[in-house]
């Protein structure tokens, strides 16, 4: 399998044949191995209109955004919403997490520091622990749920992309094509 190398540099003036076969003769083994080859260009745009200026170009300048998009940019915008608020609840979550830990790791210190507890003392601070674990339980849930849908890839979902789209839509521009002819021999 042989790979082509065209090489041409920003002024579209194209290297000589030896400067090709230099580069090619420095390439890396890793990409010697692909057996690349230098081969001509034609310059096959020359008689064609190749600047800008040369080609007509129509600009709208009365877009009116339909309905539909609008309601899709609504749409998206209280997704962005969602996950931004979602973010928040994250770091509440977390924070909330660590508060149910210290208050068990103070519970558990108390137990262990204090000499006597009678039935009772000892039923309350069972019901303490069992009320705190729950809460981490509920707090980590929730956390995970959250954390799972913010890893989703939404990053591309926040109103100013969408609006930078929409307000794109309103400053297009259409140039036209160039459209060859193709060169036909009178035959008679």
């Amino acid at each position: 399998m042989e790979h082509l190398l065209h090489v041409q540099n920003m002024k579209k003036h194209y290297l000589s044949s030896q400067k090709a076969k230099n580069i090619l003769d420095s390439l890396p083994k890793t990409l010697k191995r692909l057996n690349f080859k230098a081969e001509p260009i034609l310059d096959v745009g020359k008689n064609k209109l190749n600047s800008s200026e040369d080609r007509k170009t129509i600009k709208n300048e009365n877009y009116i955004i339909p309905d539909q998009i609008t309601q899709w940019i609504e749409k998206f915008g209280i997704c962005d919403d969602i996950l931004k608020e979602a973010q928040k609840r994250k770091e509440e979550l977390v924070r909330l997490l660590s508060d149910a830990d210290k208050e068990f790791s103070n519970m558990v210190h108390k137990v262990e520091l204090e000499e006597k507890i009678d039935m009772y003392g000892a039923w309350e601070e069972k019901n303490k622990w069992r009320k705190n674990r729950r809460k981490r339980r509920e707090i980590k849930d929730e956390l995970l749920i959250i954390s799972n849908v913010l890893k989703m890839d939404f990053r591309n979902l926040d109103r100013s992309t969408i609006d930078k789209v929409v307000r794109g839509l309103a400053k297009r521009k259409f140039t036209y094509r160039v459209i060859e002819e193709e060169e036909t021999e009178n035959v008679v």
